[in-house]
Parts: structure tokens; sequence; C-alpha cells
């Protein structure tokens, strides 16, 4: 059986609405084989009611309030209103969302659980801070500790009932990646990704998707699609360029 790769395009706090509405245009009439790979792109808020998914792209969303569907939240957004602009995909546990807005691993994993009982598809962010490999210099141990990390911040989801797993996507983005240009080696990318897949798997017998997320480029795509146990990729700052993400995508297909 054929992988279908997942791409990610995580626009974050960028793009004007005029930028946003060229870069949607170019996406949605670029030949992507949708057989091969599903593109999501994670707009930003503000502009979710202004795209809709198509045959070749999926609108979602960066982030959302739980586990209340509706009351007094100022400048939050509910699984209601977007499940109201059609939307079935969420963003959980970014580390901009654990950093800048102090979200807990309990926080993350509450909002994923309320997500999928809400019926949507979840991609949950997990990955290890800078400190972890400064304090382990030696590979081995880096590898070890940092899976260490990334099990402690997923483990709890083996208790959720199968149907809610199969709504999981693991985004593995080690946070000293994100945004820096540095990726670990492939490698270490693909010990951690197939190792937290396996632990999953044989846990809760599904087989939950990992992705890669963490300064893939166009240039470095091609080899960590390539690697056991990576079903895609989480794109930032490389998805903001039309020319950019499209040469990711068909790196994934």
């Amino acid at each position: 059986m054929v992988k279908k790769f997942f791409i990610g395009a995580n626009w974050k706090m960028n793009l004007t609405l005029e930028e946003s509405e060229e870069l949607f245009r170019t996406l949605s009439a670029s030949i992507i084989p949708h057989d091969l790979c599903e593109v999501v792109v994670f707009v930003p808020q503000p502009f979710l009611g202004v795209f809709s998914s198509n045959d070749r792209i999926t609108v979602a969303a960066q982030n959302f309030h739980a586990p209340e569907l509706s009351g007094a939240f100022t400048g939050e957004t509910s699984l209601e209103q977007l499940r109201s602009l059609n939307i079935s995909t969420v963003l959980a546990g970014h580390s901009e969302r654990r950093l800048h807005f102090n979200e807990s691993n309990e926080t993350t994993l509450l909002k994923a659980k309320k997500a999928v009982d809400e019926g949507f598809r979840v991609v949950l962010c997990c990955g290890e801070p800078q400190e972890i490999r400064q304090i382990h210099p030696n590979l081995a141990s880096n590898r070890n500790e940092a899976l260490k990390y990334v099990y402690n911040q997923v483990l709890p989801i083996v208790e959720w009932p199968k149907a809610a797993l199969q709504k999981i996507i693991i985004a593995y983005e080690p946070i000293w990646a994100i945004g820096t240009g540095v990726t670990p080696c492939l490698e270490d990318i693909e010990f951690i990704q197939f190792q937290v897949q396996s632990m999953l798997e044989t846990a809760t017998k599904v087989r939950i998707p990992v992705i890669y997320g963490g300064s893939c480029d166009a240039e470095n795509s091609k080899g960590i699609f390539s690697l056991k146990g990576v079903h895609g990729g989480l794109i930032g700052g490389a998805s903001l360029q039309a020319k950019t993400l499209l040469q990711i995508i068909a790196n994934a297909c």
C-alpha cells in the first residue's frame, strides 16, 4: 500500500488577506496528486471564513478553545464556531502555544481530546527543548533523552478510545529546530519518529501517523520524507512562498 503523505502549511501570524488569497489561489491551481498527498493549510484565524476547502487543499485552524463550546471567553474561537465554517482539522500543542501562551501539556491534551470527541481531526504537536540536547551531548544519550521527553508528552493518549486515536496525527517538532534553520540529523528524526509510532501502535493497536516539523524546507524535505516512520511534514516559514511549498509537496509525492 502506498503511503499517503500529510503536508501541513502553518502560516502562523503571517501574510495579509491579499497575500493569503494569492498564495491560496496559486496552490489551488497547482496539480497536487491527492491520492498520494494531502495538503492542509492552517490559515490565520481571521481568514478562516474567507477560504474553503477544495479537492486539492484542506483549510484548517491553528488554534481553538476547549472544553467549552461557547461562553464568555473574549478573543477565543470555539470548536462549534469552527464547525460552522466547515473546518474539521485543527492544530493542538504547537510549541509556540506552549511557550508564549503557557499552554501546559495537560491543557494541550484536554483540548485535543475535546476536539476529537467533537469529531475533529487533530494534529497534536510534541518535541523536546534545546536544554535536553545540551545536557546530554553524547549522541545516544541525546536520542534517548529526547525520546523520553516526547514519550511523556504523548503517552496519555494511549488511554483514549480507538475512535479518538484514529483522528490524531502526531507532529514531532524539536523545539530548538523551529524557525532556526537547524534540523536534527536524519538518523535522529527517523529514530524518534519510528519509536514514537511503534510505541503508540503497540499500546493502542492503532497506527497513528507521525509527521515532522522544524525547519523543514525544499532542500531537506526529500530526505526527511524518505525516512521510516515519517508520514509528512508540518511546514512553517517555508510554506509562505508558493514555489517553496510546491517543491516540498513534490518531494512528498
